[in-house]
């Protein structure tokens, strides 16, 4: 007997039910909007204003809360006097988020709605790989919003029921009866299903429980297996993620309780697709239940299988012959189940008269059934059902959620703006009349902004490069129109919208960036580099630099006014152009930048300098040191100190060649020195540190010695053979001075660098 439906809920009173219909059609529309758009964009910002003022309505007598049901939302237990499709479809976003119940406690500015709009907008695997909207919330500390999440069960009751024939309500039943329980009191029902899958056997019956209470709720039999199908998909997810540790347990006794079930359900675990995950739209599907099964069913547990439904039926059927098929495709192992299975059953009812006519009879069936020549796996379903039990076509219900799902995916937002862009592709390919052309245009530069507004680089790369071949072609007489339209989206908000766009874009949506950029050409260096100097976000500063370096010479000339920006990545980025694109001529701008209050800008600019490796880009770091700010030798000096590179050796050695080595001078000088031994492996290095050790000055017999003393550490620490050479040769036959410097390197223990370097 069908069980009654459940009382429709009390109405809420005018003002209740004004501030819950005003707050949910305010929350919806914000959340579609927040998912289209960035959140600068005018239509955001109108939007948050909206919910922030119903929210602060809805919490003018206190706390707020809102009961979520599948297609409804409730305050105190009472709904909205009328069906409201904004509060429909947002009660069915929170459930499809897990949200059973959000309580709004405070007021909330609008950057804050943003944020919490924006974790419902995520799509529900999203949702799920963080662990939850309710977890990312409590993560984020803002606390004038509370959720409660669903327990995974709930995600069972929207596919198992909600809509459909197989009610939460009859499975926590059914679980209760399971478990001789009353009221199920308070642990989560999939965690009991789990506790109940440490038995096969209970399992099982509880499939045969939960396939009689279909029965008499007025279920057909699609619609049980169905249900038994979703509950052991289920069951399967749940332990795969929240109990990871007993998953390949939980999956071996639901192999164990699936050989005890009836050859129709067996079967419909083994063939029918696996269950749509939760918010897929027709997209994933979950995990190969069937598969898994079947690779843990042991050969015991097929003949046991076999004999109960032999003996239960009194010989083998159509359904059991397909089922045994189904789970042993290959013929030997069949041999060895069956004659197994005879031993067993020989032993059980050998002195039953018809024990050997019923089996021998069982056994052929078993053997010889195979219309897999002539059905197809669908129709084979169809033709289960169709002998299970016939089907009124018309009381059939209307089509299921899985397919009315997957139609209104092809209607989506990505797919009417895939099928917008076909058709202008379309129709500037064949249009031939110069004004109809012209109006497809105007719609096509429009469509491209928006599409890379809302992030689709994809479909706006292909209009764009439509657009320029046609520019670009001299004997299309649309030509003219077409660079016209060029020059709109250069001079438009194109640019804006693509550094806007390249702050949360992945690399493959970085390199469609770029791709629409070198398309469009050249003209659209001059708005990114406007960007660019515009911009404070250091990855979007970075990705629109090196799309600026791939014009080439095109953008050098940009670089000036990008190293006069306020902000130190914009600066940093003007020293990365010039490094590439500017070689020599670069050199003022960069001694310009040396001068920078921002130390990563000095170091940067002191870097380009030693890249460009030239005498003349030495001679602009002497100048620095000898002429620059205070603040200016001392970034050098730190910078020259800090240097690692081998290429730097022919800066160091130019220094020590050019540069005086008293008074003031003596520090940089023996920083150079000590520079040089760290990073040279040159005989030019060797050379010029050998001639500072035998160079001494007798009037100035202290500095001498410091400098010889650094000159011998710097050939010590260099580490091959030549200077281990000259320190030798230093030591035996130098001057005093040259004598003691050179031994007291020699004491030093041997430096590690000369071994590592050897490896590399």
């Amino acid at each position: 007997m069908a069980q009654p439906p459940a009382p429709a809920p009390e109405p809420l009173g005018p003002e209740n039910g004004s501030r819950l219909a005003d707050f949910a059609r305010a929350c919806k529309a914000a959340t579609r909007i927040v998912s289209l758009y960035p959140e600068s964009h005018p239509a955001i910002q109108s939007a948050l204003l909206r919910i922030a003022e119903t929210a602060k309505q809805a919490v003018a007598n206190g706390p707020f809360p809102i009961t979520v049901l599948p297609d409804a939302l409730l305050v105190g237990g009472r709904g909205l006097a009328k069906p409201d499709p904004a509060a429909t479809e947002l009660a069915a976003l929170l459930h499809q988020q897990l949200i059973g119940e959000m309580t709004l406690v405070n007021t909330m500015e609008g950057h804050e709605w943003h944020a919490f709009l924006s974790l419902l907008a995520k799509t529900p695997e999203d949702a799920r790989a963080m662990g939850g909207v309710a977890k990312a919330w409590v993560a984020s500390g803002n606390k004038s919003i509370t959720l409660t999440e669903i327990d995974y069960a709930e995600v069972l009751r929207e596919r198992a029921g909600s809509g459909e024939s197989a009610s939460w309500d009859r499975i926590m039943a059914t679980l209760n009866e399971a478990h001789g329980q009353d009221g199920g009191g308070e642990q989560a029902p999939m965690a009991s299903m789990l506790a109940l899958a440490d038995d096969p056997e209970k399992l099982a019956q509880f499939a045969e429980k939960l396939q009689a209470a279909g029965r008499a709720s007025g279920d057909d039999s699609i619609q049980q297996r169905k249900t038994l199908l979703e509950l052991m998909h289920g069951l399967a997810n749940y332990a795969a993620d929240r109990k990871p540790d007993e998953f390949d347990a939980v999956l071996n006794n639901m192999a164990g309780a699936a050989a005890r079930m009836s050859p129709d359900m067996l079967l419909s675990l083994m063939t029918d697709p696996p269950p749509l995950a939760s918010g897929g739209g027709g997209g994933t599907k979950r995990m190969d239940l069937a598969g898994e099964l079947q690779s843990r069913l042991t050969d015991e547990m097929v003949s046991k299988f076999l004999i109960d439904n032999v003996v239960k039926d009194h010989g083998a059927t159509g359904r059991l012959a397909a089922a045994f098929q189904t789970l042993v495709p290959d013929a030997d192992r069949q041999q060895s189940i069956l004659a197994a299975a005879a031993e067993q059953a020989q032993a059980m009812f050998g002195e039953d008269p018809a024990f050997e006519s019923v089996w021998t009879s069982s056994t052929e069936i078993l053997m010889s059934y195979s219309d897999s020549k002539f059905v197809s796996d669908d129709y084979a379903r169809e033709l289960t059902s169709a002998r299970s039990q016939p089907v009124d076509v018309e009381k059939s219900g209307d089509d299921p959620p899985a397919r009315i799902r997957a139609w209104v995916a092809t209607v989506g937002d990505d797919e009417i703006r895939a099928l917008d862009q076909r058709l202008l592709l379309d129709l500037l390919t064949i249009e031939t009349r110069p004004d109809v052309w012209a109006g497809m245009l105007d719609v096509a530069i429009t469509s491209i902004d928006q599409l890379v507004l809302v992030g689709d680089l994809k479909l706006a790369a292909q209009l764009v490069e439509n657009i320029v071949v046609v520019s670009r072609n001299e004997s299309s007489p649309f030509a003219p129109s077409a660079a016209a339209g060029i020059t709109r989206l250069v001079e438009g908000s194109l640019a804006r919208h693509l550094a806007h766009f390249l702050r949360q874009a992945s690399d493959a949506e970085v390199a469609l960036a770029n791709k629409i950029c070198k398309t469009i050409g050249p003209a659209l260096v001059e708005p990114l580099a406007d960007a660019l100097a515009a911009e404070d976000n250091a990855r979007t500063v970075r990705r629109l630099r090196d799309i600026l370096i791939g014009f080439g010479p095109a953008a050098r000339r940009y670089a000036d006014e990008l190293r006069r920006s306020a902000n130190p990545a914009v600066r940093r980025a003007a020293v990365d152009l010039l490094r590439a694109l500017g070689g020599e001529g670069a050199l003022p701008d960069l001694r310009g930048l040396l001068d920078d209050a921002d130390p990563a800008v000095q170091r940067e600019a002191l870097r380009a300098i030693v890249q460009i490796g030239t005498n003349e880009a030495y001679h602009v770091l002497e100048n620095a040191l000898e002429t620059g700010k205070q603040h200016t030798r001392d970034a050098v000096l730190q910078a020259l100190g800090a240097l690692r590179d081998e290429r730097a050796a022919p800066l160091f050695v130019y220094i020590l060649n050019h540069t005086g080595h008293t008074g003031q001078l003596e520090a940089l000088y023996v920083s150079a020195i000590e520079s040089l031994g760290r990073v040279a492996v040159d005989e030019r290095s060797v050379s010029t540190l050998k001639d500072i050790l035998e160079r001494g000055e007798w009037y100035a017999p202290n500095r001498t010695a410091r400098i010889r003393a650094a000159a011998a550490r710097a050939l010590r620490a260099m580490g091959s053979s030549s200077t281990e050479r000259v320190l030798s040769e230093a030591a035996a036959s130098g001057s005093g001075g040259v004598k003691r410097a050179a031994k007291a390197a020699l004491a030093e223990p041997a430096p590690i660098r000369s071994a590592i370097r050897r490896v590399q």
